[in-house]
């Protein structure tokens, strides 16, 4: 197996011999004893990380030389990890060390068992920034999900799955927690079939009344019903020749269960106060973050149209389920809102990566989005630090007045969803908003609807 690679920036020979003899076991080691020659190691050997000592030539007493050549790192390889190991004792010369991006601070003599573990984190984030950047080339030619970043197997596992679906005409089921991206799973789907080039129709069954679904999906005729002063073309007849996605399959009430069991069999559909089905050429997506198994049990989804629609389920696991995406993702969000929002920040804090590790991510991607965001827009420094995503070190969130508004929101809305069996309609009711209010809050706070 391969050993990663590490500088070590020091210019008395016996403190860097100790070093490298220390940390070779682990390491590929090379050695610098002067900035210039650090430089052009740093270029032809890639390090992952730098044990640098501030004290250099041509003024080894004072931090001047070291600093410069941190800060030349920084600009230089941004995923370089620096770790700087001084003798210089004065507070402010570490404080500007972290500033210009240093990842840890060790005052000589050096303990190497601690040095040790600190290194072996540091060399593991430099990895995972490394993996950012390839991703950068690789999202728009051989991922192309439509900005879906990843490397972790269970999301490897998934595009492949996505692609070779793609390349038929089966119904799609995608499964997952809210803010997940099924949505965006279902788009590179579309985008990856031979039906790209047609109409691509979204419809959120849980956002629409009940007495307005069926035209939505399947449209009416001209004096169907009060109000229906002409014909209108539902959603899935729009979606001729494309893709259909049925975001909230589990919200459909069980009479357009039918009607849609049916196209699925034949291929056709027929509008409200329609007398002759016509034909419609579109293909199926369903997506949904309630146990469509358990609603089949209950007999609030029909089985037969669970199994039409669960010809390829596609799963996609929570931010939690897949640990090794949290930095690459935070990256990439930080790398994206930074170009579109400014200022560019050169990444995040060893401590506010250790916080987004150890954080339960309960709104997942959508969470980190909305976090990053936020820092973007309200952070300054060059580097992220825990309280500028609202977390503190341990990873927790730091509770505002808007969280606990969100908090008392959701709690009351999982009280009343239990008190009705998860039955939406009657939920809202009790709370006193419209469905679509409601499962505009559901989605919101990625409540989980559990029937």
């Amino acid at each position: 197996m391969t050993k990663d690679r590490i500088l070590i920036v020091e210019d008395e020979k016996s403190m860097a011999k100790q070093l490298k003899w220390g940390l070779s076991d682990a390491y590929e080691v090379s050695l610098a004893s002067h900035a210039s020659e650090a430089l052009d190691l740093l270029n032809t050997e890639n390090p992952a990380v730098v044990l640098l000592d501030l004290g250099l030539p041509p003024a080894p007493d004072t931090a001047e030389e070291g600093l410069r050549l941190l800060d030349e790192i920084m600009a230089r390889k941004v995923s370089t990890k620096v770790i700087v190991i001084t003798g210089n004792t004065e507070k402010t010369t570490a404080v500007k060390a972290v500033s210009l991006g240093a990842y840890d601070y060790h005052q000589k003599p050096v303990d190497l068992e601690e040095l040790r573990i600190v290194l072996k984190r540091a060399v593991y984030l430099s990895g995972l920034e490394r993996q950012v950047s390839e991703l950068k080339c690789m999202v728009g030619d051989e991922l192309q999900f439509h900005g879906m970043v990843a490397t972790s197997q269970p999301m490897m596992d998934l595009f492949e799955r996505a692609r070779k679906v793609a390349r038929t005409d089966y119904p799609v089921l995608i499964q997952g927690e809210s803010g997940t991206g099924k949505e965006r799973l279902a788009r590179a789907i579309h985008a990856l079939s031979e039906r790209s080039e047609r109409p691509l129709v979204i419809i959120d069954c849980g956002s629409i009344p009940e007495n307005l679904l069926e035209s939505e999906l399947f449209g009416h005729e001209k004096g169907s019903f009060t109000g229906a002063h002409a014909r209108q073309a539902g959603k899935v007849e729009r979606a001729q020749g494309g893709t259909v996605v049925l975001d909230e399959i589990g919200e459909l009430p069980l009479q357009l269960q039918v009607k849609l069991l049916r196209f699925l069999q034949e291929g056709t559909i027929e509008r409200i106060g329609g007398k002759v089905p016509f034909a419609v050429d579109a293909r199926v997506i369903a997506i949904t973050n309630v146990d469509l198994e358990k609603a089949v049990a209950e007999r609030r989804f029909r089985e037969d149209l669970y199994y039409r629609l669960n010809v390829v389920p596609l799963f996609m696991p929570t931010l939690k389920d897949r640990p090794d995406d949290i930095p690459v993702l935070a990256r990439y969000f930080l790398d994206t809102y930074s170009r579109e929002i400014g200022p560019n920040f050169k990444g995040f804090s060893a401590s506010a990566i250790d916080a987004m590790m150890n954080h339960d991510w309960p709104g997942n991607i959508r969470e980190m989005q909305n976090r990053i965001k936020r820092a973007v827009v309200m952070a300054q420094g060059d580097y992220l630090q825990p309280h500028d995503i609202d977390l503190d070190s341990a990873g927790k969130a730091i509770v505002t007045l808007k969280e606990v508004r969100d908090a008392a929101e959701i709690s009351s809305i999982r009280q009343a969803l239990a008190r009705h069996g998860g039955n939406i309609s009657r939920a809202a009711q009790d709370l006193d908003v419209s469905r679509p209010t409601l499962h505009d809050l559901i989605k919101k706070h990625g409540v989980i609807v559990q029937k």
